[in-house]
């Protein structure tokens, strides 16, 4: 089995679906970049082509489909199959498996509360665009940090469950 390693340095092949949106997004960006940022995405469209993104084309990419996405391009265009082929594009490259890795731990993290009985529930705000959302039980309070780039888990906090008298 391949490690993230070993596919950071191997190329991202693309499928016909993929390769097809993606060629489309290229062709809307394009004219509006000039100089060395329009070489990187010309060497870009060269290579989805071909079917095949190099390591080093690859931050391209990411930038390519966070914008297509973000800004809900994808859906708007391509609708909800074209934005299922792209988010799945997405978590093949290094920042989209980032992003499942910290999905990941909010999952373990809210497995923390589950079955608990929810308390209360606080949305607070850090400065603006960070928030915390925080989730208490009478065992477990649990915050989660949301920014504009992503939610990643805070703090957990245990404590003894009360016991019966």
């Amino acid at each position: 089995m391949a490690t993230a390693t070993d596919t950071a340095n191997q190329p991202l092949e693309l499928d016909d679906d993929e390769q097809e949106i993606v060629e489309a997004e290229l062709v809307a960006l394009l004219p509006a970049l000039s100089g060395a940022r329009r070489e990187g995405y010309e060497a870009l469209a060269a290579a989805v082509a071909d079917g095949s993104v190099p390591p080093e084309l690859v931050v391209h990419l990411q930038s390519l489909l966070e914008l297509a996405l973000q800004t809900a391009r994808a859906r708007k265009l391509y609708r909800a199959e074209g934005e299922k082929i792209l988010t799945g594009l997405f978590r093949r490259t290094p920042a989209g498996r980032a992003l499942s890795r910290q999905l990941g731990d909010i999952n373990t993290a809210l497995k923390a509360v589950a079955g608990h009985e929810l308390r209360s529930a606080r949305v607070g705000m850090r400065t603006l665009g960070h928030f915390t959302v925080t989730l208490r039980t009478d065992e477990v309070t649990l915050t989660l940090a949301v920014r504009p780039d992503g939610m990643n888990v805070d703090s957990v906090e245990v404590t003894d469950a009360p016991t019966p008298t």
